[in-house]
């Protein structure tokens, strides 16, 4: 998927034109609410994770590695904590990104202009030219205020 941020800010407009790039990137936003979270969240899991590994590492350097596999069901869900917290920010950066794209007619896979494209009778999904993918536009292609 493309991301129209980063495209903008890279100064790209081979996909997309420059201004309704702009339009669309300024919608999207850096989403560094979402960054701040995932640093909070990082530090602190760093604050429960350091001793938890120093406690491990004590564990098996002591030769008692039967009683922290004993432990695994404890510290496992705290390892993949920052990881999952990663996974939600990128999926809700993706479904923003999708939203706005098709909002503004444009394929959010490859960036093709999809507004005057007819939608499919059957599921109402209309087909990209460029890449082959099918999206749902909201309210169908002619609805007003679409225009780039």
């Amino acid at each position: 998927m493309l991301d129209p941020y980063a495209l903008h800010l890279l100064g790209r407009d081979d996909e997309i034109p420059k201004d309704a790039l702009a339009r669309i990137a300024k919608e999207i936003g850096s989403g560094r609410s979402g960054v701040a979270q995932v640093r909070a969240l990082f530090a602190l899991w760093t604050l429960v994770a350091v001793p938890l590994i120093a406690f491990c590492a004590a564990l098996v350097w002591g030769g008692q590695v039967r009683r922290l596999l004993a432990w695994t069901p404890a510290w496992l869900p705290i390892l993949l904590f920052p990881w999952l917290t990663w996974l939600g920010a990128r999926r809700r950066r993706y479904r923003r990104t999708l939203r706005v794209m098709l909002r503004h007619s444009r394929c959010p896979h490859c960036g093709y202009d999809l507004r005057l494209l007819p939608a499919d009778p059957a599921d109402g999904a209309t087909v990209c030219p460029e890449c082959g993918c099918a999206w749902r536009l909201p309210g169908g292609a002619e609805a007003p205020g679409r225009a780039d």
